[in-house]
């Protein structure tokens, strides 16, 4: 069951309320001061959401004596990988991209180059995980690297709109409390920010590249964990 839990939290208090007096002076008559107390406050909720959104990352390394003889081989991977996984491409379900190609030197003690060495990535990413790592297992030449789960733009956006309203309200009740404890009966927003921010409560997998004789057949075993959602508020209040 996803928890909602509030968070209040009243920036300085007493410190943060802000006095400034205003005096004017009329045919040499004095006024009295004018108060314009500024209170700065913040709010904020959170709820744990179940991640729903894997993105796995696959990789190749090659070497070889020339750096255009690497780049070659390394292209020739991944072009085959493409080919194969392209029809299996359906937008938020399974999508399909490449990731970072590099192809630096190997030094010998001498200083002198003695190969180079080359890596490519290939990156599956979608809500079916199932797909996701059974097609992953057919790619050749390709290994899996890295593996992240998240929660997708839909599933985010759905669990922000919930516990907005928890933070807004907590945000109001905190207001009027402090107005009367500070002795006064009502206040006038002045202004607010809203953010949101996603922390993962999962661990990333991170796999080791191993160069493999022949490729596993079998898919890579992985689950999602949770991922904390805040919404946080922050902003000032004028108190009358």
């Amino acid at each position: 069951m996803k928890s909602v839990r509030l968070v209040l939290t009243a920036l300085g208090l007493v410190s943060a309320l802000t006095l400034s007096h205003a005096q004017s002076e009329v045919s040499g008559t004095s006024h009295a001061n004018v108060p314009h107390q500024v209170l700065h406050l913040s709010a904020s909720a959170q709820t744990e959401v179940q991640q729903d959104w894997l993105v796995m990352t696959l990789a190749v390394q090659k070497e070889g004596l020339q750096a255009p003889g690497v780049q070659k081989q390394l292209n020739a991977v991944v072009a085959a990988a493409l080919a194969v996984a392209a029809p299996s491409i359906k937008s938020g379900v399974l999508e399909l991209s490449t990731g970072s190609m590099n192809v630096s030197p190997r030094y010998g003690r001498d200083g002198k180059i003695t190969a180079w060495q080359g890596v490519a990535q290939v990156v599956l990413q979608g809500k079916d995980a199932e797909q996701i790592t059974s097609l992953a297992s057919k790619l050749q030449d390709l290994t899996v690297s890295q593996i992240d789960w998240k929660l997708s733009a839909e599933q985010r956006k759905e669990a922000e709109t919930r516990i907005q309203a928890e933070a807004v309200a907590g945000f109001k009740n905190k207001a009027r409390t402090l107005t009367q404890q500070f002795g006064f009966a009502d206040y006038t927003l002045k202004e607010v920010r809203v953010g949101g921010q996603e922390t993962n409560e999962g661990v990333m997998q991170r796999m080791a590249m191993v160069q493999m004789d022949a490729p596993s057949t079998s898919p890579v075993p992985t689950l999602p964990g949770k991922s904390r959602v805040v919404v946080n508020m922050t902003g000032s209040i004028q108190l009358r």
